[in-house]
């Protein structure tokens, strides 16, 4: 089978939330493992690169009229990806380290379980340090 097809199954076969989950831990663990690294380190910046990529993904996705998601989560989540985005430009620059990008994909996961729902005052701490 080849990788196209299995992942087209996979994505007929599993729930998107699960997919979205995975995505994010994968990506978030790479954030941690190099979190520590000096900002200019190749592997912290793929890691980096990988994270605002999801997050302007998403962003995008948001930003579409069939979204089905209510209006106030989506608004919550596209403002959030702006702190992605510009906290991650910190971090390329050396001025903030990655630990608040890592702290917005953890809040995000537990959302994506249902284990605490990212309630838009919750993403404005988050975003904000808090």
């Amino acid at each position: 089978m080849s990788i196209a097809a299995y992942q087209q199954t996979m994505a007929e076969c599993d729930d998107p939330r699960r997919i979205e989950y995975r995505v994010f831990l994968r990506i978030t663990l790479d954030l941690e493992r190099h979190a520590d690294a000096d900002w200019r380190s190749a592997s912290l910046k793929d890691a980096l690169w990988r994270n605002l990529e999801l997050w302007n993904t998403l962003r995008a996705d948001l930003l579409e009229d069939g979204n089905s998601l209510p209006d106030e989560l989506r608004a919550g989540l596209v403002s959030l990806s702006f702190s992605v985005n510009r906290r991650t430009r910190e971090v390329l620059r050396g001025e903030a380290d990655a630990s608040l990008l890592v702290e917005i994909n953890r809040s995000v996961m537990q959302g994506l379980l249902g284990t605490a729902a990212p309630t838009p005052a919750r993403m404005a701490e988050v975003a904000h340090g808090a």
